[in-house]
């Protein structure tokens, strides 16, 4: 038989338990609400959400060379959903939260939107074969570069949920800054 105490604690464990599976809910709906469904049922980023897309790499390495900040680049194909929803549940927010370019300059690299893209070296090149060369071969992906466009940290490859998602992000572009600061 339960006396008024441990049923108060087994009461607050329940409620305790049903609010974080609540927040937990609340959360990805929020994150799931982000991402945009068009009249064909295709996926697409909100405006505010969207990174922006570079085709100048060599710009790129100036900017990081003037900020002593990584460039985080996100590999992507127009026809991938997962690239999608990381723009817009994850990269996004960051973007609107000032994380560029303060601690790393975030951009996107669609790899079937145009034909060419000025290289580190300055290089005209074809952005697929340029992601291939980057070792890039499934999208999305996320690469982590200092100025010279050398791989910092081991790229990040695929996209399920935000989950621990962003916490892995982070640790990687602040393993990449300190890396950046010993040279």
């Amino acid at each position: 038989m339960m006396d008024r105490s441990d049923f108060t604690v087994l009461a607050m464990r329940y409620l305790l338990t049903f609010f974080l599976l609540f927040s937990l809910a609340a959360g990805h709906a929020v994150r799931a609400a982000s991402v945009d469904v068009d009249e064909d049922g295709n996926l697409s980023v909100p405006e505010n959400l969207r990174l922006v897309t570079s085709q100048d790499m060599a710009a790129l390495s100036r900017l990081s060379r003037k900020n002593g900040v990584p460039i985080l680049l996100m590999f992507a194909t127009e026809d991938c959903h997962y690239c999608k929803r990381l723009e817009a549940e994850v990269l996004g927010p960051m973007r609107l939260a000032g994380i560029d370019p303060q601690r790393v300059i975030l951009r996107k690299v669609m790899m079937d939107a145009y034909d060419t893209l000025r290289d580190f070296d300055g290089r005209e090149r074809n952005a697929e074969n340029f992601a291939i060369d980057q070792g890039v071969d499934v999208v999305p992906t996320l690469q982590l570069l200092d100025a010279t466009g050398r791989e910092l940290v081991p790229k990040i490859v695929g996209y399920q949920t935000p989950g621990l998602y962003d916490d892995y992000l982070e640790k990687a572009i602040a393993v990449s800054q300190s890396l950046l600061e010993k040279k």
